[in-house]
């Protein structure tokens, strides 16, 4: 190697550098031209010997030269870059080559630059600099990454910690799930599918199966209201009706508008002979036959969330089944699934999995099976979810007995009424009469409580489906003009109302507690509240809500002020041996 007439010093620097050349002129020359510059210096006389000890003590910078016997420059910058793996060491070529082909193999070598004999000292030391700067670069984008890579490690464990907890609150509280087989792929650590499961008061078989807008944590946010509401609920007996209804309410307060939940409910009676569903928003869900033959039970109204009260006619159909069939419900995540080619799952490969006459658990697997072949390596686009439950009417009478035994004496009812069924139906009448059933003897409790139910019902009615002011009765025309709008409205009967009753006992108290639900838009019931309580000197029209107020031990309106839950408690009276 030759050296220009300049003899410039390199500017001050620091760091190793590995000077490989098999010719000792050449690599005194560089290591006092290093040296004077602030580096620390380092020899090999060939390519293996510089291949060694990059991969024992790996140098800040590379000075390899391309002609020496053995391993030439080129093979030992391969080596070494491929021993180097992520970690970047810049290698400079001195070569006295300058033909394109050379220049060619340096950088398929992995060549970082050239720097072409005799040596330029300024060029070098111009070369050496922009080389520390970007290894700089490249050493602080390794740091960032390797932070990056560590705190995306960290966030998919919270992620899973967090996902295992949530599922856990969500399902924990499945009952007869060992009759429900269930596949599902999640696109996303959260999923926004949702399978809950339980027994009704009567020892039904209830289940939903939701679908929330979109996947991963924002969609699955969505499922633990909807848990809460259908387990509690369906406890405590509200009809499939009921549930929609409320379960729209919470979802449409809860949900921004750009999410919603398509669902299928379905509830299996205790006899095993039919059961009732109601599709919103999800692909048809099928009765399969032993012979093969489906039924499709289509959607009927919209997901859940969407408007703020759903439609009358939108409520449960009743569906008669046979023992030999199977209840297929699956999310749109089946049906859109695309395959390498583009193409989706669709009806008909569907279709085509549930033909067989096969249990519940073959047709789920034959189904996955046909999923996973159809998706091959790529992970779901969307969340999925595919539910077979049989309706074997054994298996759903097994099911129903696991419901432990009430030894308590706590009983539920519940019944709803709707559009023209209300004017035939006296939802009132039908709850004293229940609570004369639960406490035949007469007393001022059971008077007391059909006096709450009555003015409950009638609120809900007046107030609620109908749309009415008591503060028109102040005057005799506003008197007359209410019982007139009353009158119409009877004649053209469009609303809805619920009432379940719940009684329990717990030592030496008995409470019922009774809940209406009506279908009107609500009003301020913080108002009503502080007037009932004194908090306002404002006057209540009316006696329903100030007579219910006292006569109960607690009262309180939910939602718009359209739900309102009332409970009446009393004591056990003394027995002759406690007197």
């Amino acid at each position: 190697m030759n050296a220009s007439s300049e003899s410039v010093p390199l500017a001050s620097g620091e760091g190793r550098v590995l000077i490989v050349d098999d010719d000792k002129h050449n690599r005194r020359l560089l290591k006092m031209m290093l040296t004077g510059a602030g580096y620390d210096t380092e020899e090999a006389t060939d390519g293996h010997q510089a291949v060694e000890q990059a991969r024992n003590a790996p140098p800040d910078l590379i000075l390899m030269d391309v002609m020496m016997p053995g391993l030439d420059g080129f093979e030992s910058t391969r080596q070494i870059k491929h021993e180097c793996g992520d970690r970047f060491i810049p290698v400079i070529i001195l070569t006295a080559l300058d033909d394109e082909d050379s220049l060619l193999q340096g950088i398929r070598a992995g060549a970082d630059d050239f720097l072409n004999k005799p040596l330029n000292l300024s060029v070098l030391r111009a070369k050496i600099h922009a080389m520390e700067r970007l290894r700089d670069l490249h050493h602080g984008l390794r740091e960032r990454n390797e932070a990056l890579a560590r705190a995306r490690a960290r966030q998919a464990w919270e992620e899973e910690t967090a996902e295992s907890v949530f599922s856990r609150a969500i399902t924990g509280r499945n009952v007869g799930d060992e009759r429900l087989h269930v596949r599902q792929w999640a696109a996303a650590t959260f999923s926004g599918d949702v399978v809950l499961s339980d027994f009704t008061p009567d020892g039904g078989l209830r289940v939903l199966v939701g679908d929330f807008t979109g996947h991963g944590l924002a969609a699955a946010i969505g499922t633990y209201p909807v848990s809460e509401t259908f387990h509690t609920l369906t406890r405590e007996g509200v009809g499939d009706t009921e549930l929609v209804f409320e379960l729209n309410h919470v979802l449409h307060g809860f949900l921004p508008p750009s999410m919603f939940m398509g669902a299928v409910l379905v509830t299996f009676e205790p006899d095993g002979q039919s059961l009732t569903a109601w599709n919103g928003g999800l692909p048809d869900a099928l009765l399969c036959g032993g012979d093969g033959r489906l039924r499709s039970l289509p959607s009927q109204a919209m997901p859940l969330g969407i408007l703020p009260r759903l439609e009358l006619d939108s409520g449960p159909r009743r569906y008669a089944v046979a023992a030999d069939e199977t209840l297929l419900i699956v999310t749109d995540g089946v049906l859109e699934e695309e395959g390498a080619a583009g193409e989706p799952f669709g009806e008909a490969r569907l279709h085509g999995c549930l033909c067989h006459p096969e249990r519940p658990p073959e047709r789920i697997e034959r189904l996955g099976d046909a999923l996973s072949r159809h998706m091959g390596d790529a992970s779901p686009a969307d969340d999925i979810t595919a539910v077979a439950i049989t309706c074997d009417p054994e298996v759903v009478l097994e099911t129903g007995l696991a419901v432990p035994p009430d030894t308590t004496g706590n009983r539920r009812w519940s019944m709803e009424a709707a559009g023209a069924e209300l004017a035939r139906v006296d939802v009132a009448e039908e709850a004293r009469q229940q609570l004369r059933r639960w406490f035949p003897e007469p007393g001022e409790h059971v008077q007391a409580l059909q006096t709450v139910v009555a003015e409950l019902c009638n609120n809900a009615f007046e107030h609620g489906v109908l749309g009415l002011s008591s503060e028109m009765k102040a005057t005799a025309e506003g008197f007359a003009e209410y019982y007139r709008l009353r009158q119409e409205g009877l004649e053209r009967l469009e609303g809805r109302i619920g009432i379940s009753l719940r009684y329990r006992r717990t030592d030496d108290w008995h409470c019922v507690r009774i809940r209406v639900r009506d279908s009107g838009a609500g009003f301020d019931h913080q108002r009503v509240r502080r007037a009932l309580e004194g908090e306002s000197d404002e006057r209540l029209w009316g006696r329903g809500l100030t007579l219910v107020h006292r006569l109960c031990r607690q009262m309180r309106h939910l939602g718009s002020g359209n739900v309102v839950e009332a409970e009446y408690a009393w004591m056990e009276p003394l027995s002759e041996e406690q007197t």
